[in-house]
């Protein structure tokens, strides 16, 4: 028996990546998911996909980005499929560009989506989760730990979800409700793709990070690692852990 059997789960940016191997994982575990994506196609098809090997499975086409939309597209979720038990915050953007290039509009929408969303979302999925308690998890990244040029603005809002994954663990404690996050290093994902091609295998990247060493697995991740990782907090298979990161990066970090 999966060990998600009965449980409703949301995974939003679910569409592809992290969010969508994450949201085949918590299925094969046996939870119903909500599929939320501003591709709304992509949505679809990865539910019915979902559908097909019998999981249980809903799309939901929202840009978090819009915040007036977030809280009643998830209560909208909550009563369609009954309830809340899990939330992966997982959808994200990037904006490549010199700081002092980077407009305000660019600025704000990385905030409103890797960082209000996330607050949003966890708020709106709390107040249904506080009945039975319930796991959050907020995909953060390695840039709240280092970071490099021209990713000011996503840096800026991983570490604030670090900091609200913190504070919300803090708060949601008293209705058994669990709050971590997983930052992940180099993974193949279609963020990953810049300009037509896959940074995690152009030649500057396996010079300095995998020939190297400064990633000691000496390779990119993949989307399944990650969702592994989310697994694990989701299912609470360790009910006294909250307010931690998992940090998945081959090493990366500890290499500094």
């Amino acid at each position: 028996m999966g060990r998600l059997v009965g449980k409703i789960a949301i995974v939003t940016g679910a569409a592809s990546g992290i969010g969508r191997a994450t949201a085949q994982l918590l299925a094969r575990e046996g939870a119903q998911v909500a599929i939320l994506d501003r591709n709304g196609a992509a949505a679809r098809q990865t539910a019915d996909a979902l559908r097909q090997t019998g999981a249980g499975a809903q799309a939901w086409e929202i840009d978090l980005a819009q915040g007036g939309a977030v809280e009643a597209t998830v209560a909208a979720v909550a009563e369609r499929m009954g309830t809340i038990d899990i939330l992966v915050n997982n959808a994200a953007t990037y904006v490549l560009r010199d700081f002092d290039q980077t407009t305000r509009e660019e600025w704000q929408t990385v905030l409103d989506t890797n960082l209000t969303a996330y607050f949003l979302c966890a708020r709106a999925a709390a107040r249904e989760m506080r009945r039975q308690g319930g796991s959050i998890v907020n995909i953060c990244s390695v840039h709240r730990l280092i970071s490099e040029p021209n990713s000011g603005a996503y840096a800026a809002s991983k570490g604030g979800v670090a900091q609200l994954t913190r504070n919300l663990a803090i708060e949601f404690a008293p209705a058994n409700i669990v709050v971590n996050s997983i930052s992940p290093g180099f993974i193949r994902t279609p963020m990953s793709i810049v300009n037509g091609v896959d940074e995690t295998t152009t030649p500057n990247f396996m010079n300095y990070y995998v020939k190297s060493g400064r990633i000691p697995l000496r390779r990119a991740g993949l989307p399944e690692e990650v969702a592994a990782a989310a697994l694990f907090l989701a299912s609470r298979e360790c009910g006294y852990l909250t307010g931690a990161d998992l940090v998945v990066d081959g090493g990366l970090t500890i290499t500094l």
